[in-house]
């Protein structure tokens, strides 16, 4: 019985409820109203997602629906943000320097944003946009110092300007403010920069800038791995695997001229299939763990380099000691930047630290994290795509030199395990049926 339950459950339907998008659908946002009702008091909580709409039939009813959650979704936006006073955290525009800083900083945001100078707190461009844009920064334009203040007798009077004085700075404003600015500190921020940063940032990651945007390229990161104490313990292992291939390895030797007519393998004696493929080894690859060398001249307008640094969210983190980061991002603009060259790609690895993936893991997760990956950011219209590019070493993973796996189900071999052909008979699981 317990095998037919099973059969079954690959014949039953898809659960409805599973099956639905809701985010493909056209929602109505009328029960937003709730919202902004001018006699709505007590706590605002946000209420769930609305019920599901369906292809369009050209009514009248359905048209006035549509209007009506186009007005209320126009109302909720249009709804004036406020700080409460607990919260209420002011910052002020810094234009020379294109940043912000902040007077008192408070809250967990800054253990992974800003960077403390004296009394103050700076805020890079993407930090003081994503902070104004989730309301957790009120940002002011700077007061300016030549402003005269007079008395009712028309004599000037010296008075302190204080952060409150200044204009608050709209959403529009930051973004007026902060994105395109050119003589900015580290560089310009660009919208394709700011959009996956906010992204990066919603989902929990810790973002910071790689090094600094104006320079004409990275350095090279000539960095390496201390493998000793990984094969101190493998030592042993590895010289007899060594020993007992040279000594059952084919006598036969082929030489370079030999290899321009002829089979690849020549008849003679092989003890294994390892040296056949050996054999057939003839393309030679790089060192991965040399040190890299640039393959262009220096240029600032290059797209490909590095744009971020970002980890993630495990323990405790200290801005002022970071640990190497688990993802280095490069954003591209896909309306205005080609694909990579060769030599591109080499340049932008250049600038990675070598970090082989752990011998202990799959095959295809160690090539696809190679010795040096980075992470590409492509924004085409504010939608972000991540491909990961990186040094894959296909020639170290010897496929012919690594120990069978046993093939089949559970218990190794063909038809072990549930399935066809367990035994006898034509019956499911374990021996099937038969006698």
């Amino acid at each position: 019985m317990a095998d037919e339950d099973e059969d079954l459950e690959g014949l039953r339907g898809p659960n409805p409820t599973e099956a639905i998008d809701l985010s493909e659908e056209t929602q109505d946002f009328r029960f937003l109203n709730q919202l902004t009702a001018s006699n709505l008091t007590g706590h605002l909580s946000l209420p769930k997602r609305g019920e599901k709409d369906f292809e369009s039939h050209a009514t009248d009813l359905q048209l006035s629906h549509l209007e009506a959650s186009r007005q209320a979704m126009h109302g909720v936006l249009s709804w004036t943000r406020v700080h409460t006073p607990r919260a209420h955290m002011l910052g002020v525009y810094h234009p020379e320097s294109n940043m912000a800083y902040v007077e008192n900083a408070k809250g967990v945001s800054f253990q992974t944003m800003g960077r403390q100078k004296g009394r103050r707190t700076w805020l890079l461009p993407e930090e003081a946009l994503f902070m104004i844009e989730r309301g957790s920064l009120d940002c002011r334009w700077p007061v300016p110092e030549e402003a005269e203040n007079h008395n009712e007798d028309g004599e000037e009077e010296a008075r302190e300007t204080k952060i409150e004085d200044g204009v608050p700075m709209s959403l529009q404003a930051a973004y007026a403010a902060f994105i395109g600015f050119e003589e900015g500190v580290g560089g310009k921020l660009t919208q394709e920069m700011y959009t996956v940063y906010a992204g990066l940032k919603r989902s929990g990651y810790i973002v910071f800038r790689h090094g600094s945007w104006n320079e004409d390229r990275a350095e090279l990161d000539l960095s390496t791995v201390d493998t000793q104490k990984e094969s101190r313990g493998l030592w042993v292992g590895s010289f007899l695997s060594e020993l007992w291939r040279r000594l059952s390895s084919s006598s036969v030797r082929v030489t370079t001229q030999q290899l321009q007519f002829g089979p690849l393998v020549k008849p003679g004696l092989y003890r294994n299939y390892a040296d056949i493929y050996r054999l057939l080894k003839l393309i030679p690859t790089h060192d991965h763990a040399a040190p890299p060398n640039f393959m262009l001249p220096p240029d600032a307008s290059n797209p490909y380099r590095l744009t971020f640094d970002v980890w993630k969210q495990a323990g405790k983190f200290r801005k002022a000691q970071r640990p190497p980061p688990d993802f280095r991002f490069a954003v591209i603009n896909a309306r205005e930047t080609g694909l990579p060259t060769a030599a591109q790609v080499n340049d932008l690895l250049a600038t990675t630290p070598y970090d082989p993936p752990k011998p202990d893991r799959p095959l295809y997760q160690k090539l696809k994290h190679g010795t040096r990956n980075v992470i590409l950011a492509v924004v085409d219209n504010g939608v972000p795509s991540f491909l990961r590019i990186g040094d894959a070493p296909f020639a170290d993973e010897r496929i012919y030199e690594r120990e069978n796996a046993p093939r089949g189900g559970k218990y190794g071999g063909r038809g072990g395990g549930r399935g066809r052909g367990g035994q006898r008979g034509r019956g499911r699981g374990r021996g099937g049926r038969g006698g």
